[in-house]
Parts: structure tokens; sequence; C-alpha cells
């Protein structure tokens, strides 16, 4: 297809000719596309590369960019000469929606059945000359627009849903990587294959320190590995280790070891929580170079002026671009299923991949049928290998084992039921012992926490620790480095703290308290005592709290967790309120098996079979009624604040945003609306306009300023509500 005569001079972007972008977009798009083996697809990438932004053309969009004022949207009227060039409405909608998000798929069909053709080509003579090129009469269009739904989806079902969803996304993948890639003036990716250097995990073996356990570990690891050997085709496979095993060395080399026997593109490992990302990162870049951290709190290492365009690119767009990516749960699944544009950049990146999905457990139960269907369809249409790797295998989906069965030498620890409600208040006796040795307490919210904090601060005077998400980003990992530094050196520590250090956070304890939640999460929380089998046996207490505050006595887990998991897990302890370790998967098989009896059919999966593709919800739900809360700890935040807020709305102005964006989020928490209010009333009454504590800055976002240290927020705590000021402050 030629491109079109009447691009003369106009541009795409400032100091871009519009011909260029549509060439260069092209280009970038057959780069991906042949790199991960999709050659088919560049030739029905090219329409929508050579078409998604000819719109841009017209006059009213070439002043915009001269003068910034007014604006023509160029994404539909560009959509109009793709369809008339494919003849495809789903490569068509793909242009139509590359500024937004997939619509479902009535909604579609609604948008195109309802088009009057002669608007749309009124709309195209606007900017070309429809006498050169060779467009669809109204009855061509017509029937076009509908074969396209009708025969092929509603009524003869030759397509099914999914297979639909997939060639879209797919495209849609590569296409808008591409067009992101050349509006940043990046020229090409060049993509680094993956090489497996046995010589530096041998290295890095033997760096690591040799105690009782290492015999042991290094047997379940050859063993893995031994097994990895026999993988000969994509699918799902597990490996099932007890917590402190040694899974994230064994998983990233069996990993590196099948991706370099099958010549695969791409590596990704995937953690639940951002405070493991870096943990797990920095395991990862002492046996690879080639590793990216990938999560929302990842600003540039570099300054500004010395990041190259491919370095804005990334750190942009969080596009999965390095052989080895360590990610989180959380932005995989939008990767998967989010119907955005740019959420949908890294799909193509699973082609040819191996996934590892550490602590699997924590995608909500309702979602794993559906989430075990996607990994097996994408298996067999990308080549994607899936490696599901835990302590507490859940029911998510059939694979093959590549662990051996393995126990710890010995019981660590061992578990303690309470199989009756107890008031916080009560929390005292399960602490009365533990002044001299380490503990951990792990409450199910925020406040309870915080409440716990206050009740045993004088109790637990030794290293005492907290640990909440009302705790900036920031701090949360310094206090993980000091909790971990003192358990070098054996020294006492106590940490009292919500379900941010269960899975996957390296931290060793005597004693864990544990609220009552699902059985798998507790046997995730027990993975921090006695980890690495130093001490005696350690101990496990579960009991279930009630909110002193709340009618009819609720317990706190029933504002965290779903009624089905802790009914089946409450199930099991009725039965057997005192095990040990060797115990756990036994019961953890009956609790599993106790969850699938009623199959779940919810999430995006069966959105999209339905042909829901907007119908996304985020793995993790968004905080309903809470705003944005910013803690300028330091002194940079208000600074940033201000000058994000000065800014002009401007293309070049959104790189600098979107930075300035990411470098304060480690500052940032979210808090709920009424808590926020309550503090602002308190304030307006006391303090002068000069003297603010607490700012409020539109849209849902707030700044504790520097003033409200120490009282709004707390360096040891965080965030404090305004109802417990009188208790915490005394």
């Amino acid at each position: 297809m030629k491109l079109f005569g009447f691009l003369n001079g106009q541009e795409s972007h400032p100091d871009k000719l519009l011909k260029d972008h549509l060439e260069g977009v092209f280009e970038k798009s057959k780069e991906i596309s042949n790199f991960h083996g999709y050659n088919d697809l560049v030739d029905p990438l090219k329409p929508i590369c050579l078409t998604h932004d000819v719109a841009k053309s017209h006059v009213k969009f070439q002043q915009y960019l001269k003068t910034k004022k007014g604006k023509y949207p160029h994404s539909e009227p560009s959509s109009y000469l793709t369809f008339m060039l494919t003849k495809d409405v789903f490569q068509a909608e793909i242009v139509r929606r590359h500024h937004s998000y997939q619509l479902n798929f009535e909604d579609i069909m609604s948008f195109w059945r309802n088009l009057n053709y002669q608007d749309v080509i009124k709309a195209l003579e606007e900017f070309l000359d429809l006498n050169k090129i060779e467009y669809l009469t109204e009855k061509e269009w017509k029937r076009l627009i509908f074969q396209s739904w009708h025969s092929q989806y509603l009524l003869n079902k030759t397509v099914k849903a999914e297979e639909l969803w997939f060639n879209t996304r797919i495209e849609n993948s590569i296409f808008i990587t591409s067009d992101r890639l050349d509006a940043l003036n990046v020229d090409r990716i060049n993509f680094d294959k993956i090489s497996y250097q046995q010589d530096r995990f041998d290295k890095f073996l033997e760096s690591l320190p040799k105690n009782h356990l290492s015999d042991w570990k290094n047997k379940i690891r050859e063993s893995t590995l031994s097994n990895v050997d026999t993988i000969s085709e994509p699918g799902i496979y597990t490996i099932t280790l007890p917590t402190g095993a040694g899974k994230t060395l064994t998983g990233l080399q069996a990993s590196m070891k099948l991706a370099n026997k099958l010549s695969l593109k791409t590596i990704i490992y995937v953690l639940p929580f951002i405070s493991i990302v870096d943990q797990n990162s920095e395991v990862a870049k002492k046996i690879y170079d080639k590793v990216q951290e990938d999560h929302h709190l990842v600003s540039a290492s570099k300054e500004k002026e010395d990041l190259d365009n491919l370095e804005r690119f990334i750190l942009s767009f969080r596009y999965f671009k390095e052989p080895l990516i360590v990610t989180t749960l959380a932005k995989f699944w939008e990767v998967l299923y989010s119907p955005n544009a740019n959420d949908s950049m890294s799909f193509h990146r699973l082609k040819d991949a191996v996934v590892i999905l550490d602590e699997p457990q924590s995608i909500p139960p309702e979602y794993w049928q559906g989430f075990g269907e996607t990994m097996s369809f994408l298996s067999k249409k990308m080549g994607t290998y899936f490696i599901l790797m835990t302590a507490t295998q859940p029911k998510i989906a059939e694979g093959k084992e590549l662990a051996p069965k393995s126990s710890f030498p010995k019981n660590r620890h061992c578990y303690n039921i309470v199989n009756e409600k107890i008031k916080l208040s009560d929390i005292k006796q399960f602490t009365a012992d533990r002044t001299d040795n380490s503990s951990l307490l792990i409450l199910n919210t925020r406040k309870e926490a915080l409440k716990a904090f206050i009740l045993l601060r004088e109790h637990l005077k030794s290293n005492l620790f907290f640990l909440s998400t009302w705790v900036i980003p920031k701090e949360r990992l310094e206090r993980i480095k000091q909790i971990k530094q003192l358990e070098n050196k054996n020294l006492p520590r106590n940490l009292i703290s919500t379900q941010v250090v269960e899975a996957g956070v390296d931290l060793d304890f005597d004693y864990v308290f544990k609220d009552l939640s699902p059985f798998d999460s507790i046997v995730q929380a027990a993975g921090r005592c006695n980890r690495r089998m130093l001490n005696k046996l350690g101990t496990v207490m579960v009991a279930e709290i009630v909110d002193d505050d709340s009618e009819n006595e609720r317990s706190y887990a029933s504002y965290v967790y779903d009624s089905i998991s802790l009914n089946k897990t409450k199930e099991i302890f009725s039965n057997k309120n005192k095990f040990s370790e060797n115990e756990v998967q036994e019961l953890l098989d009956k609790y599993y098996t106790a969850l699938s009896v009623s199959k779940y059919q919810k999430g995006p999966w069966y959105e999209i079979k339905e042909g829901n593709w907007s119908n996304y919800k985020p793995l993790i739900k968004e905080h309903l009624y809470e705003d944005v809360v910013f803690v300028d700890s330091d002194g940079t935040v208000s600074n940033k604040l201000y000058e994000i807020e000065s800014l002009e709305h401007s293309l070049e102005n959104y790189e600098r945003k979107k930075q300035l964006w990411k470098e304060i989020q480690n500052y940032s928490i979210n808090v709920p609306h009424k808590e926020l209010e309550e503090w602002e009333n308190y304030c307006n009454e006391v303090f002068l306009e000069d003297d603010k504590k607490l700012e409020y800055k539109g849209n849902g976002i707030w700044l504790i300023t520097q003033l409200g240290i120490g009282e709004i927020y707390s360096e040891e705590v965080g965030f404090i509500p305004y109802e417990l000021k009188e208790d915490f402050h005394g």
C-alpha cells in the first residue's frame, strides 16, 4: 500500500512529519513482529500503522500543534479510512480507540452500525482527496459492517469471542507499542536474547553463607532442574516447596535453563507485592545483567537529561523490554486483561516466554478457574510456559510438578488455634512472654493494627516496629531492612503489621500471632516463623479478633476476606486446633478441595468469553472512598507537587509530569476520605492559614505538610486517624 500523496509537510507531533511518523510506526511494528515470530502479522498491521493518525493532517490539528489552542479529535476520522482499506471493523476499532480503551463487542458494533455513511464521507473529505483512493460505496460499507459482526460472531459463531479478543489484542499490543516508541523518537528497540550462564549461578551459590540447610536446598534445586530438562512443550507447570527452601533462586535458574534450552524470548517473574519485587530483583541482578525491575514506584536511576529515548519510553509506559522482567501481579493482570491501550503494550512479550508466578494464591479464589483457563489458552496461542511457584499450591490449574516432594528436615513451628472470638484488648495475653525474643503480629486492617500497637508499645518496648500501607512505601522498605539487620545480629525485634509481610518477605521471627484469615494466608504468615530452622520450635498462634466498635461483634477478618474462604478455614480448625508444620500440606489439600467444589466463574476471562472487553476490574480493588495523600516527610514533595501543578498541559510537559508523579509515589498513601475530613475540620478550627498541616489539592489529592509530621503522620506508624489521636499521642 502506497503512503498517501496528500501528506505534504503536515506534522504528527512538534517537529515530526506525519508521513515519517506513520512509516516509523510501521517499521517498528515489523521489528517487534519479526522478533517474536509474528511474521504473519506484518501485513495486517500495515494499514493500521499507516492510517492511524492520517486525520492529523486536518488543518485544525495542524493549528493546534502550532498554537496549542483548539483541538481536533483525530482517532475516529482516521479509523474511517482504516475500515475503507481493511474492510475489518476490529482493525478499524484498534485505530479509533488507540488513545483510550477497547469497548465491549456490542458497543463496538452499535457504533459502526449507527454511523451515517454520508457523515463519514464528509469527515474524510475534510483532510483527504477521495478521488485518489479506492473507497467503499455506501452499499459495500453497510454490508461489510453487517458481516463483521453477524455472520462471524452472533449467528454462525465461526469465531469464538476469546479468539476475536486475542487477535485484536495482539495486533493492538504491537501497534500501540510501535506508536508510542515512534512518538518518543526511539529508532529501534534492539531486543536482547536470554543467555544462560551456569558459571554466574555457581559463583553466586558459592558466595552464599553455608548453614545446616544448604545441602538440603541444593538437592531440591538440582532435582527441580533435572525435571526442567524433561519439558518439551508450552503449558502449565508447578514448583511446590516449603517457605525458606530457596524458591526464588530455584525458579530463576529453572526458567533461565528452560529459556536457553528452547530458545525462548523472555522471562517474566511475577510477584504479589512491590516490597518483594525489590528483594527478588536484587537476587536476579546477581545472576544476570539485563534485569528490568518493574512496578509503579520505579523512577529513573539517572538524571532526566541522561536518559536516552528508549529509557524514557520504558519508564513512561512500563514496557517489558529486557529479557528478564521482575514485576507485580497487579501489573501482569493489566497486561493480560486491561482494555486500556497502554496497558496492552507488553502483551506480545508473552510470546515464547517463561512466566513465573510466585505466590499465585494471592489471586482471589473467585478468579482461579478463569485465570487457569487464561493460562491454558495463552500457552496454546503464544507458546507461553507458566510456572506456578509457592508453598501453598492452590487449585488454579492442573500442571506438571517440577519440584521433588519435600518438607523441611524437621518441623520449624507448630500451630495453636483459638477456636473462639477474642477482643483486641485480649491480645496482650498472647504476647506475655515475648519481650526477650522476636515476634510478629499480623492484623487484618490498618486501624486494627494501629490499635494493637498502641496497646502493646509499653509491653513490647524492645525494637518495636510497625508496618501497614498507611506508612509511605519509602519508609516501609527501609523498615524491613532495619528489621533484617537486627535479625542478622540475632537481636530482639517485634513487628506489628498488616498483611504486607505475609508472602515472600524474607524475615524470621520466633513467634507469630495471626488474626484469622483464609488458611493459605495463615500458612504464608507462618513462613516468617523460624524460617531458617535456627532456634527451638516456633509458635504460630491464630485467633479471630472482633471489632469492639461494630454491631454484633463483627470480626476484623470479615472486612477483608470473603465468607467462603473464612468458613472453610474455620471448618478445618474446628476439627484440628493444634498441628505441626508437617501436617500442613494435607490440611491445605482439604481446604483447596473444599474451595474448588463450588467452582467460581467470575473475573475478566469470562467477561472476555462473552465479548465484554471493557467490563474489567483491576486485581487489586480500587480504594473506594479513599483519597491519595502525599506525605512531605523530607521537604521534597511540596516542590514537586507545585511543579506538577504549574506545568502547562502540553505534549512537551507530559513526560516531565509523569516522571515527577512517579518520584512522589514513594511518599504516597491511600486514606479514606472521611478520615481526612475529620483532620481537616480539626485543623481549620485550630490553626491559621499559614500554619496548615493538611492541604487539599483537589481531585482527591491531599498533602500532609512538614508541619503535620508527628501529629497527622507519625514516622513511627504512618497516618494516624483522628479518632486515635488522643490514644496515640496521649
